[in-house]
């Protein structure tokens, strides 16, 4: 048998057994065999028998989102006190009422802060703890600033003057001399002298000072230091005295004694 004739047998079995292979349903397998003759071919269709393949379609990656987590800043309310502060621009004395007729009890210093309980706006006076014991004292409102709510504070009725009270008297009396010869003027001395003292009142008017039990000088309140100055011959004594006072009147005198040289 001659090669030529035995290809289309040898093509017819391949199909079949391709047949076999494919999964039932599948489409015809169509084979081109070539024939003996360049110019002509048979079409050899062969039918394929078996469970018809479901095709799937092919997975389609999804694309999962996660939610980026976006940090949210987080703004803190900082509550605004409502409680009444008060603090001064100046040292001030708080009193037992408005005005230097009342009992010193405490004072406002500045860089301090102290609750605000009251207000008495006549006069200009807020009413507070006080910084510097238990209670409650009247401090002035020119060197003040309130920060708080204070619209809902309690005005307050000032208390009854106390008896007025003579001032105490000033403590350490001193007189500090300086005696100095006068070139060109024999037998004369140039007196220079300080006078100080510590002032102990509070309610103080204002200070006497005498000079050989004349006439007073008076002096203002919180007056601490007087320097004086003299031309007189050596020997000369002085006898200085001081004393607070006030309406009710004057507190006890201290005296000093001094001479050149």
């Amino acid at each position: 048998m001659s090669t030529k004739k035995l290809f289309p047998v040898f093509i017819v079995l391949l199909a079949a057994s391709l047949a076999c292979s494919l999964p039932a349903g599948s489409p015809p397998v169509v084979l081109v065999v070539p024939q003996a003759s360049a110019t002509s071919q048979v079409l050899v269709e062969v039918p394929v028998t078996g469970p018809t393949e479901t095709l799937l379609p092919s997975p389609t990656a999804t694309s999962t989102q996660v939610p980026t987590s976006t940090a949210t800043a987080t703004i803190t309310l900082t509550p605004t006190s409502t409680v009444p502060m008060v603090s001064v621009s100046e040292n001030t004395n708080c009193r037992t009422g408005p005005g230097v007729d009342y009992d010193l009890v405490g004072a406002l210093l500045i860089g301090q802060q102290a609750v605000v309980v009251g207000k008495y706006t006549v006069g200009n006076y807020w009413i507070i703890n006080n910084p510097n014991g238990s209670g409650t004292c009247w401090l002035w409102g020119q060197y003040a600033t309130v920060t708080g709510d204070t619209l809902g504070l309690p005005e307050y009725a000032p208390p009854p003057t106390p008896t007025p009270q003579p001032p105490a008297p000033p403590k350490n009396f001193e007189v500090v001399k300086n005696c100095i010869p006068l070139p060109g003027l024999p037998l004369k001395f140039n007196y220079i002298m300080i006078l100080k003292w510590e002032d102990q009142a509070d309610n103080e008017t204002g200070y006497n000072l005498y000079i050989n039990n004349g006439a007073p000088k008076t002096l203002g309140p919180d007056v601490t230091q007087v320097p004086l100055a003299f031309i007189l011959p050596p020997g000369v004594h002085f006898k200085f005295e001081v004393e607070a006072f006030n309406s009710t009147g004057p507190s006890a005198r201290k005296s000093k004694t001094v001479t050149c040289p």
